[in-house]
């Protein structure tokens, strides 16, 4: 690739940090707001919450549609083509609108005549202006355009927002339909501020030539594959309400909350990479694609892994801490989720940043479907007897299914991997986290404050993992060690 069209690329390192950067503020915001939380609504008001939000997850993908990931696919590889692109925009967009009608006139049916949801039925009205809210907000458009900075600022914009609006309004336990409105307020300020901001790109209006035809495929694959997902990964929640109630469910919603923003944190640095892998595919640099992905995939390991075993070392201090002993149950259930974090992280990067960039959407929506088949028939039988944990062990079921499944079925994944460099980090990443877990451990026999706890095993983790991988000259260590030598000395 001539050096002048990398000038058309912002810095994948940089929109990482920025994605990343964001996604820690979902890290640093829940460390004030969970544990405030699920001490003022206590177990069956977080409950009921969670409830109804995993409800209204079911008809936002009626109005999502796979939308999202089709309009980045695709739109990345006109972003050079402003014509076009806000052609395509608005077909898109269109769409979109039609899909949230529908969605809404499930949802207003499955109200009236679903006995279940009769007393959720406010909570669950509340939750779904989401949806509306999601499909104005156009979030594709920023990440056609690869805008992190932008994402970044506004969402620590929203982050205060529903910071300042969490201690005003919950007070006690009988605030959980406040609660509820703070995730309506935080998508509502995004859509209003994208609303305005992506006009710079391009000018949404509405059209009746969506050009339904070239679109409907692709999406409604997309769209399969979103069903499945959210099956296997919300029906967790639905069917332990179902069958055990509201006070398992509040136990199991704060592992998952945790879990789900670790998870969220690693993702958001494996995302950016999609409209560039897409822009690539669309142009054949495919050289360009396997450079791109196997820097991706290394990187990622060597945070994924320490991250996740890290998290089952902390899990008893997070959740007390979060928490208290109220909460005790899920340190079992943290640790089995801190395990799929694993299987979830490595089947999203083949499942997005090289099936669906490749058009290979077909085996994310079968291997997804798979998942969803095996999560729900196995909750039936494990959530009675393991409660909260039985819903855990079949997520963490689930999601190597999906990356086991793509793996099996991307054949030519060695076309887009550089096999030794890939492996020669994996042993190292690998040999950093068994001393990390041995210096963990101890320091669990040596002090018995909770906080304290969690602070020197964070600490110590960190250094003793990065010191190895340091000593066994681990080349993207030491590099990110020069980097920040740099920073300091200028």
């Amino acid at each position: 690739m001539k050096e002048r069209d990398n000038k058309k690329f912002k810095s994948l390192g940089v929109n990482a940090f920025l994605n990343a950067f964001k996604s820690s503020l979902s890290v640093l915001f829940p460390l004030i707001t969970y544990p405030y939380a699920f001490r003022i609504l206590n177990v069956e008001g977080m409950g009921k919450v969670n409830y109804a939000t995993s409800i209204v997850s079911y008809f936002s993908l009626i109005a999502t549609l796979g939308v999202s990931s089709y309009a980045v696919r695709e739109g990345a590889k006109l972003r050079n083509k402003k014509e076009d692109l806000e052609k395509f925009s608005n077909q898109i967009f269109s769409l979109n609108l039609f899909t949230t009608f529908i969605a809404y006139a499930a949802l207003a049916v499955s109200l009236v005549f679903v006995q279940q949801f009769s007393g959720y039925r406010l909570l669950i009205v509340l939750s779904s202006l989401t949806i509306l809210f999601t499909t104005l907000g156009v979030e594709w458009l920023n990440t056609i355009y690869e805008d992190y900075l932008y994402i970044t600022i506004r969402s620590i914009i929203t982050h205060v927002i529903s910071l300042i609006l969490l201690f005003l309004l919950v007070k006690n336990q009988n605030d959980y339909y406040a609660y509820a409105m703070l995730n309506v307020v935080s998508t509502a300020v995004v859509c209003i501020l994208n609303w305005f901001y992506c006009r710079k790109y391009v000018k949404l209006r509405l059209t009746r030539k969506i050009a339904i035809k070239k679109h409907i495929k692709p999406i409604l694959t997309l769209f399969a594959n979103s069903i499945a997902t959210t099956i296997y990964v919300s029906a967790d929640t639905t069917m332990l309400g179902w069958m055990c109630g509201d006070y398992y469910v509040g136990i199991y919603s704060i592992a998952v909350k945790i879990y789900n923003v670790v998870k969220q944190m690693l993702a958001a640095m494996y995302l950016v990479t999609v409209p560039r892998i897409s822009y690539f595919i669309g142009v054949g640099e495919f050289d360009n694609v396997k450079s791109v992905f196997t820097k991706l995939l290394s990187n990622i390991m060597l945070i994924l892994l320490p991250s996740a075993v890290g998290l089952m070392t902390v899990s008893r201090e997070v959740i007390l801490l979060m928490g208290g002993e109220e909460y005790r149950l899920g340190i079992p259930t943290l640790q089995i989720l801190s395990i799929a974090l694993i299987g979830a992280i490595f089947g999203g990067i083949i499942t997005y940043c090289l099936n669906i960039p490749l058009g290979r959407e077909r085996y994310n929506v079968q291997a997804t479907s798979i998942s969803a088949v095996v999560n729900v028939v196995l909750n039936f039988f494990l959530i009675p007897i393991f409660k909260q944990n039985g819903a855990a062990i079949t997520t963490l079921i689930a999601e190597f299914l999906v990356l086991f499944y793509c793996l099996y079925q991307c054949k030519d994944i060695r076309n887009y991997v550089d096999a030794p460099v890939f492996s020669k980090n994996m042993v190292q990443t690998l040999a950093g986290c068994v001393v990390m877990v041995a210096v963990n451990t101890m320091i669990s026999h040596f002090c018995s404050v909770v906080w304290m706890r969690l602070i020197i095993k964070i600490a110590a983790g960190v250094l003793t993992y990065g010191g190895l991988l340091v000593a066994l000259k681990n080349e993207l260590a030491i590099s990110l060690l020069e980097k920040v030598r740099h920073r300091i000395q200028y």
